[in-house]
């Protein structure tokens, strides 16, 4: 949970909350890769989330697209 801490307090950003959320989560077993992973995935959401909102893509066509992704993984994984 301090990960996902970590990723929001990023995003915000707030670098008291960074500090803390970086401690807790080293003192609850995470490791550096996971920290930087956490961090990392908080830029790729806001990221993608800039080029879709500013590109005005149409959330009910990216809602079929995804789930039509995800379909097809599941009925290839089985």
């Amino acid at each position: 949970k301090e990960l996902m801490g970590l990723a929001v307090a990023s995003q915000i950003p707030c670098q008291y909350c960074i500090y803390f959320h970086t401690l807790a989560a080293k003192a609850n077993g995470a490791s550096d890769e996971e920290i930087k992973e956490a961090v990392a995935m908080a830029a790729i959401v806001r990221h993608w989330s800039t080029m879709l909102n500013g590109s005005q893509v149409d959330l009910a066509t990216f809602k079929k697209q995804t789930d039509d992704l995800f379909a097809a993984v599941k009925a290839k994984s089985q």
